[in-house]
């Protein structure tokens, strides 16, 4: 979708994407896979399609979530997943039908256990839930560099990126 994406810097390469389908890209320094999701609930329309994105670049597995607006991932997508390093979450979003209330979110991450989450979907009044359940968040200002070695033991860390850069 237009708000994971910036359409300034995306368009400006020529190189196989995966654009809103389930496919696979392989080259000698990475693998991109998409694994099918459900946009809202836990129904599998074609209409309410989303897909998870998984990267693995330089021994690290990344997942961006997308709308993912499940109640819960299913056997499958947790086996399709893997162990995941890091994975984009997001824990308020009307479209999915994810609130704080509902804990959609929280649900998710706790299944997939990742080692750091960087949230995308939220809100102020986000920060201080996540805090109390998994402590405090670290942020970073625009670009997070960080490699297997720095990949913290415990899982479930928090971090959160600001998003004041813009690609020209």
């Amino acid at each position: 979708h237009p708000d994971h994406t910036d359409s300034s810097f995306t368009d400006s390469y020529q190189s196989q994407k995966i654009i809103f389908t389930k496919d696979d890209i392989k080259t000698n320094d990475f693998h991109i896979y998409s694994i099918l999701s459900s946009h809202s609930g836990d129904e599998f329309l074609a209409s309410n399609t989303n897909y998870i994105m998984v990267f693995e670049v330089d021994g690290l597995r990344i997942a961006h979530m997308g709308d993912v607006g499940q109640t819960k991932l299913t056997e499958e997508q947790l086996k399709e997943l893997g162990n995941i390093d890091i994975a984009f979450m997001q824990f308020e979003n009307g479209y999915s039908d994810m609130t704080l209330e509902n804990e959609k979110g929280f649900n998710i991450i706790q299944q997939l256990n990742p080692k750091v989450v960087i949230p995308t979907h939220f809100s102020d009044k986000a920060i201080p839930v996540i805090e109390s359940k998994y402590g405090k968040i670290t942020e970073y200002d625009n670009i997070l560099q960080i490699s297997k070695e720095d990949v913290p033991e415990k899982p479930l860390t928090f971090y959160h990126i600001t998003n004041t850069h813009k690609y020209h």
